[in-house]
């Protein structure tokens, strides 16, 4: 018997996707030595079949939309809210797990947000 496994698909919320989209070309204007210490961890599957698929190949509900790994300082764990987005229960375990071994786990609303976070962090805090 094949054991079921649920996924319900996460889209990046509309409102979200453009603010994100933002503070990425911001940083790779104002920081292109960020280059592959900083990216996107896709994590919001199309549907139920590509969910199963890419749980099978790692995926962890609850982490992080960006993260940005730099040299001598913990990992910067980015999660990305509209001005009223909230965490879902999933992304609360997963800050938890991510603070329990030394990240640093931000909510950023803005554009502004994010450039006052990569400041502080390229300044290594």
């Amino acid at each position: 018997m094949k054991q079921r496994i649920s996924i319900k698909p996460t889209i990046l919320k509309k409102s979200e996707a453009p603010i994100q989209r933002q503070c990425v070309a911001w940083l790779r204007i104002q920081h292109p030595s960020t280059r592959g210490q900083f990216f996107e961890v896709n994590n919001n599957p199309k549907n139920k079949i590509d969910g199963v698929r890419r749980k099978k190949m790692g995926m962890v509900a609850g982490v992080s939309d960006l993260m940005l790994l730099r040299k001598d300082l913990p990992p910067l764990c980015i999660e990305m809210k509209n001005a009223k987005g909230t965490q879902s229960t999933a992304q609360k375990e997963w800050q938890k797990v991510a603070e329990s071994f030394g990240c640093v786990y931000v909510i950023c609303r803005s554009l502004d947000e994010f450039k006052k976070i990569i400041e502080i962090n390229l300044a290594g805090y």
